[in-house]
């Protein structure tokens, strides 16, 4: 139980003022802002306490006593302010208690969400604090201002950055009486320190022990009692303070404690050698198949450097992917693999472009420079642009395709310094390239294929099709992630788009054709301007309501609550664009006898839909050692901990893995 802090004094020292700053007894308070405001209606304000040397106040978990600052904001209709932002704190001993929060100076940022900035908007706050030194006193500061007479003050800026907003991937588990956090971080660590939210759950006045594994860190905080179903604190490293959010799971660290680096490496790239035979990547892949046979009777050279150029931009597509990962997170934002499909606006983009690549093949069209080129499907086979781009486009359709082998190789990847993760996702690139390397190095191999001829075209015309249906493998991902407004919007968009193009077929003007582009281009922009403007407001994916098979509603929480209750359950993380989710759903999960099974064997079945974009699912997979979907959890009354099945299943495989 905490301790109650002592106070030598009951009353509250109170202090009015109808413009700041405000003497409380022991600080000085005052309203600050910063120097513009958004044109949003946001304003930036910050809580300013000057504190007489020696004192102190509290962060929003104390410790072992004190107690959080609370305002009270008085303000006119229509006119809100947030909660009070925590900037990181600092350890503040009182043997054998331990508090955290703020010495001598510190600044809380809100957010004032203001209806009308060109009006002057009155402010009462009421500041109620605790502030300690020997002894602890609560004080209260009311103010009363207006926002147009508030200092600007450049200081909130600097306190608004000290608010940590990165967050950390991390690994939690319990072992023992300990909570277990593995993370990357590229420097040498001097000091450390996590601060949790939740109360009463850590032992304060402990030592925090961290050690360097292989490649990882690990600190061990000790437990008061029974270990908390979620991570949620500020991890203080060096002069550094990262978010740290998990869900604590018991099997957390089998994924990724149970390989190296090497392991990962060679995981990887088996994983992008399969990746070839993913029906995802087929469509694309096709294109450049076409092109090689186009090619039978030229040169060695020109094979080679086609070949060469795909590869090239295969690599370089999946290093861009992984720093964009890694860039996004150093941010603050939690992504996973495949999350620019999360995105309505790059599916909206893919399903045109898909769709667009179908009426070339199939219609024969010649625009010049255009989209003909992608993967020398037209009639230029010089296009070594065309080969780089149909290996970019082919890594940006694979992403969905989670190989076997892959899952924790990536999940491993991401949670290492940048120069381990990059020669993994290298590694991955290199796998997928490796076909064409060979034909790059041997490129007589380009003999053994059939002798190109009339036959071609037939054959290019029938690649159209698995480009058609890739669009409308897209259109079905973005139905999930949007309204049915958008969908028919983007609909009338592809019929637009048919149209130039048909009028462009008609014409043996080079100015028409050129026009037509041009048309299609503008047309293509004003939706994904549209979509983008409607992004935020995208329902959330019914993916679930829309399963074949029964399901309950999944929370972060689940795996723990049904535990308790010794519940049986099959989790299945999944989303409308992973291609191996919905072969694994209808191959497998959706079978008669799957489902007979489960409901004769009181097994739960749940999924987890990541179709859009979810950080509590992610927080999930990275404690399981997953960047992606799919991800198949089981347990059972009697496991020690839950099972993760194969990410590849069959009916039969399974039932027998239940």
């Amino acid at each position: 139980m905490k301790l109650k802090t002592l106070f030598i004094s009951s009353f509250f020292v109170t202090s009015l003022v109808f413009a700041a700053p405000v003497d409380t007894g022991h600080a000085e308070v005052s309203i600050i802002k910063t120097e513009q405001s958004d044109n949003a209606g946001i304003v930036n304000l910050g809580i300013k306490m000057n504190m007489q040397a020696g004192w102190h106040t509290y962060w929003i978990n104390p410790g072992d006593s004190g107690g959080a600052i609370d305002i009270e904001w008085t303000l006119p209709k229509g006119n809100t302010a947030s909660e009070v932002s925590y900037p990181a704190p600092h350890k503040i001993p009182y043997p054998p208690l331990m508090t955290f929060g703020y010495e001598d100076h510190v600044v809380f940022p809100v957010t004032l969400s203001v209806s009308n900035l060109d009006q002057d908007i009155p402010i009462t706050a009421k500041i109620d604090f605790l502030i300690c030194a020997d002894v602890c006193i609560p004080e209260t500061a009311l103010i009363q201002t207006s926002l147009n007479t508030i200092d600007s003050n450049n200081e909130l800026d600097e306190w608004m950055d000290k608010v940590p907003s990165v967050v950390l991937p991390n690994i939690a588990s319990i072992n023992g009486n300990n909570l277990e956090l593995r993370f990357s971080f590229n420097e040498i660590i001097k000091d450390i320190y996590f601060f949790p939210i939740d109360e009463n759950i850590f032992i304060y006045n402990s030592d925090q022990e961290f050690v360097k594994e292989e490649n990882n860190w690990l600190l061990k905080i000790p437990l008061i009692g029974d270990a908390p179903n979620n991570v949620d604190g500020i991890l203080v490293i060096n002069d550094e303070s990262f978010v740290i959010k998990a869900a604590l799971q018991e099997s957390s660290l089998s994924a990724l404690e149970s390989i190296s680096v090497w392991q990962a490496l060679i995981f990887a790239f088996i994983g992008g050698l399969i990746l070839n035979i993913m029906p995802c990547v087929f469509p694309i892949i096709s294109l450049k198949a076409l092109s090689f046979v186009s090619m039978g009777g030229g040169s060695s050279k020109k094979v080679r450097l086609h070949a060469l150029n795909f590869c090239f931009g295969v690599i370089i597509s999946f290093l861009t992917i992984a720093t964009a990962i890694l860039l996004l997170q150093k941010g603050g934002t939690m992504v996973g693999w495949g999350f620019q499909l999360q995105s309505p606006l790059i599916v909206a983009f893919l399903a045109i472009l898909m769709f667009v690549i179908g009426l070339v093949l199939l219609m024969d069209i010649n625009i010049g420079t255009s989209l003909t080129r992608l993967g020398a499907v037209g009639h230029n086979d010089t296009s070594y642009l065309g080969s780089f781009m149909t290996g970019v486009l082919a890594v940006i359709v694979a992403s969905p395709c989670t190989a076997p082998f892959m899952g924790a190789a990536i999940g491993y990847a991401l949670i290492q310094p940048s120069g381990i993760t990059l020669p993994i996702f290298l590694s991955l690139g290199v796998g997928f390239s490796t076909p064409y390397l060979l034909l790059a190095i041997f490129p007589s191999l380009i003999t053994k294929m059939p002798r190109p001829g009339e036959w071609m075209n037939t054959l290019k015309e029938f690649f159209a099709f698995p480009m058609f249906a890739t669009s409308l493998w897209l259109l079905w991902v973005f139905s999930f992630q949007t309204s049915a407004d958008s969908l028919i919007s983007l609909l009338i968009t592809i019929l637009l788009v048919s149209v130039v193009f048909w009028i462009s077929t008609k014409s043996s003007s080079r100015n028409i054709k050129v026009i037509s582009l041009l048309s299609a281009l503008i047309i293509v922009m004003l939706q994904l301007g549209a979509i983008k403007a409607l992004g935020t407001n995208a329902e959330k994916s019914n993916l679930v309501e829309n399963s074949s098979t029964s399901s309950e509603s999944w929370n972060i929480n689940i795996e723990n609550e049904l535990k308790d209750l010794d519940q049986a359950y099959l989790i299945n993380f999944t989303a409308a664009w992973c291609i191996t989710c919905q072969a694994n759903d209808k191959l497998a999960l959706s079978r008669p006898a799957v489902k007979r099974y489960l409901k004769d064997n009181n097994i739960k079945y749940i999924k987890a839909d990541w179709t859009n974009r979810d950080n509590d699912i992610l927080q999930v997979l990275t404690s399981y050692g997953r960047t992606g979907v799919p991800l198949y959890l089981y347990w059972k009354p009697g496991l020690d901990k839950t099972i993760i099945l194969p990410a590849v299943l069959t009916e039969d495989l399974l039932i027998s893995s239940l």
